[in-house]
């Protein structure tokens, strides 16, 4: 499925003409997440990779331990289904807006018990604040392999490469899954920055990928939310092609993960564990 509509427009140029014209823009959906039958939050988000959405949404907010505990993940709505695995089913679609339905064993709701539902926009990190207020318990794997600064320099060349849908009408974020020779396993792209990052843990999730030897790189600015949905994912080195967040810069020090942020061109800074880049 495209993740993009076509729209009619009129377009106006400087000296007053108008011309009727076609463009395509991104589609945006509400998805509905409902764990043993108790809606916890609403996601605007981009029709595409759903269930990696979901299942990253769900460990890194520490509603599931780990993968192992999700026992089903039933979609109903408009939604692409690649990557999906065999505990995933689908209903009957309908356009706007979906519905998740997951089932975990031995689920207690995390954080505030109020009942509360969560609305997260495309513009703001899809992360239950509790989780970052109880702040950060241990620091990844120091032991990590080192990774070559002129691996970090290409990382955002084939991330461009890699995007499919940016290409086609804009207004997306990326994020993508390297290895410490900066291979790409994996590109993502949505609306928010933080689905990208979520669907790069599904992925991952979903198919066992170690997270040791690996690279996340992300369009859009480094925050500390951003920064604790990497350490649960235990991936040592993150980096943007935009600004880091001084907040971002301490929590990831205080977590053993090393950010690098403003990575264009042939330069990048790096604001936190230093030590991983040689």
């Amino acid at each position: 499925m495209e993740i993009g509509k076509t729209i009619r427009i009129d377009k106006v140029k400087v000296s007053g003409i108008r011309e009727k014209k076609q463009d395509i823009i991104p589609e945006e959906i509400l998805l509905n997440i409902f764990i043993n039958s108790e809606k916890i939050s609403i996601i605007s988000c981009s029709p595409s990779r759903i269930i990696e959405l979901v299942t990253g949404y769900i460990v890194s907010n520490g509603y599931a331990g780990n993968y192992g505990e999700i026992e089903l993940i039933d979609l109903c709505g408009d939604a692409e289904r690649d990557g999906e695995d065999d505990v995933t089913q689908q209903s009957t679609p309908f356009p706007g807006i979906m519905s998740a339905r997951v089932r975990i064993s031995g689920y207690s709701r995390p954080g505030p018990s109020d009942g509360a539902i969560q609305y997260l926009s495309s513009g703001c990190g899809n992360i239950d604040p509790s989780a970052i207020l109880t702040g950060i318990p241990g620091q990844i794997d120091p032991s990590c392999a080192p990774v070559d600064h002129r691996v970090i320099l290409e990382l955002g060349k084939k991330i461009i490469r890699e995007q499919k849908y940016k290409k086609e009408f804009g207004g997306l974020h990326s994020a993508a899954l390297f290895n410490e020779k900066g291979e790409m396993l994996s590109v993502m792209e949505d609306l928010g920055r933080h689905n990208c990052i979520d669907k790069i843990f599904g992925h991952m999730l979903i198919n066992s990928i170690a997270p040791e030897d690996k690279i996340i790189f992300t369009s859009g600015r480094a925050s500390m939310d951003l920064v604790f949905k990497v350490f649960r994912m235990s991936v040592p080195v993150v980096v943007t092609n935009s600004s880091v967040t001084y907040n971002a810069a301490e929590a990831a020090q205080k977590a053993g993960l090393t950010l690098i942020g403003y990575a264009r061109g042939k330069r990048f800074n790096i604001y936190s564990c230093p030590e991983r880049i040689i």
